[in-house]
């Protein structure tokens, strides 16, 4: 059985969708994001215009990623 794997940065376009926001606006909540995560895990890796995929799900979505 095949496994499909998510992709481990979420980018602009699923914070445009998930969020019913502008292209610069999903820009500004991926820069807060990446920011609040460099502050609780300084070890944490960054992605300019990108954000962690489980970081984004706990944070926005309120999900838990497995």
């Amino acid at each position: 059985m095949k496994e499909t794997r998510q992709p481990l940065f979420v980018g602009v376009d699923t914070v445009r969708f998930d969020f019913g926001v502008s292209r610069a606006k999903a820009y500004e909540i991926i820069k807060e994001l990446n920011k609040e995560l460099k502050e609780q895990n300084p070890r944490a890796i960054v992605v300019s215009g990108k954000v962690n995929r489980i970081w984004y799900e706990e944070a926005c979505l309120k999900t838990v990623a497995h």
